[in-house]
Protein backbone atom coordinates (compact mmCIF):
# COMPACT_ATOMS: atom_id res chain seq x y z
CA UNK A 1 0.00 0.00 0.00
CA UNK A 2 2.12 2.90 -1.22
CA UNK A 3 -0.09 5.63 0.23
CA UNK A 4 0.57 4.28 3.74
CA UNK A 5 4.30 4.34 3.07
CA UNK A 6 4.05 8.00 2.08
CA UNK A 7 2.30 8.87 5.34
CA UNK A 8 4.84 6.98 7.44
CA UNK A 9 7.68 8.75 5.63
CA UNK A 10 6.17 12.10 6.65
CA UNK A 11 6.26 11.31 10.36
CA UNK A 12 8.45 9.38 12.72
CA UNK A 13 7.43 5.94 14.00
CA UNK A 14 6.28 7.27 17.37
CA UNK A 15 3.92 9.78 15.77
CA UNK A 16 2.64 7.11 13.42
CA UNK A 17 1.98 4.72 16.30
CA UNK A 18 0.18 7.43 18.30
CA UNK A 19 -2.02 8.26 15.32
CA UNK A 20 -2.92 4.59 14.78
CA UNK A 21 -3.67 4.08 18.47
CA UNK A 22 -5.95 7.12 18.51
CA UNK A 23 -7.74 5.95 15.36
CA UNK A 24 -8.32 2.45 16.78
CA UNK A 25 -9.77 3.96 19.96
CA UNK A 26 -11.95 6.36 17.95
CA UNK A 27 -13.25 3.50 15.79
CA UNK A 28 -14.01 1.39 18.86
CA UNK A 29 -16.03 4.22 20.42
CA UNK A 30 -17.98 4.64 17.18
CA UNK A 31 -18.77 0.92 16.97
CA UNK A 32 -20.13 0.65 20.51
CA UNK A 33 -22.28 3.77 19.97
CA UNK A 34 -24.70 1.70 17.90
CA UNK A 35 -26.15 2.14 14.45
CA UNK A 36 -27.92 5.12 12.91
CA UNK A 37 -31.20 4.55 11.04
CA UNK A 38 -30.80 3.57 7.38
CA UNK A 39 -32.01 6.95 6.11
CA UNK A 40 -29.29 8.80 8.05
CA UNK A 41 -26.59 6.38 6.89
CA UNK A 42 -27.74 6.83 3.30
CA UNK A 43 -27.79 10.63 3.62
CA UNK A 44 -24.27 10.61 5.08
CA UNK A 45 -22.97 8.39 2.31
CA UNK A 46 -24.56 10.57 -0.35
CA UNK A 47 -22.71 13.57 1.12
CA UNK A 48 -19.48 11.57 0.96
CA UNK A 49 -20.00 10.57 -2.66
CA UNK A 50 -20.27 14.26 -3.63
CA UNK A 51 -17.17 15.29 -1.65
CA UNK A 52 -13.89 16.15 -3.34
CA UNK A 53 -12.09 13.85 -0.87
CA UNK A 54 -14.13 10.74 -1.80
CA UNK A 55 -11.83 7.97 -2.99
CA UNK A 56 -8.15 7.62 -2.20
CA UNK A 57 -6.50 7.82 -5.61
CA UNK A 58 -3.06 6.84 -4.34
CA UNK A 59 -4.40 3.76 -2.55
CA UNK A 60 -3.39 0.36 -3.83
CA UNK A 61 -6.57 -1.03 -2.26
CA UNK A 62 -9.52 -1.12 -4.67
CA UNK A 63 -12.13 -0.59 -1.94
CA UNK A 64 -10.33 2.46 -0.53
CA UNK A 65 -9.70 3.80 -4.04
CA UNK A 66 -13.41 3.57 -4.82
CA UNK A 67 -15.00 4.27 -1.41
CA UNK A 68 -12.41 5.63 1.01
CA UNK A 69 -12.03 9.09 2.52
CA UNK A 70 -8.84 10.91 1.56
CA UNK A 71 -8.90 12.88 4.84
CA UNK A 72 -9.53 10.24 7.52
CA UNK A 73 -8.60 7.12 5.48
CA UNK A 74 -11.83 5.37 6.51
CA UNK A 75 -13.92 2.98 4.46
CA UNK A 76 -17.03 5.11 4.15
CA UNK A 77 -19.77 2.49 3.64
CA UNK A 78 -18.89 1.27 7.14
CA UNK A 79 -18.16 4.62 8.79
CA UNK A 80 -21.55 6.15 7.93
CA UNK A 81 -23.37 3.42 9.89
CA UNK A 82 -22.33 4.37 13.43
CA UNK A 83 -23.89 7.03 15.68
CA UNK A 84 -20.63 8.50 16.95
CA UNK A 85 -18.86 8.55 13.58
CA UNK A 86 -17.97 12.04 12.43
CA UNK A 87 -17.04 13.53 9.09
CA UNK A 88 -13.55 15.06 9.45
CA UNK A 89 -14.80 18.10 7.49
CA UNK A 90 -18.06 18.32 9.49
CA UNK A 91 -20.17 17.82 6.34
CA UNK A 92 -22.73 15.44 7.92
CA UNK A 93 -25.81 17.07 9.43
CA UNK A 94 -26.50 14.19 11.87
Amino acid sequence: MPWIGERIAQMNQYEWLLEKTYRIKEFGVAIISGFVPDDIAEARYNVCKECEHYGIESSGNKLMFERGCEICYCYLPAKVLFKDSKCPKDFWKK
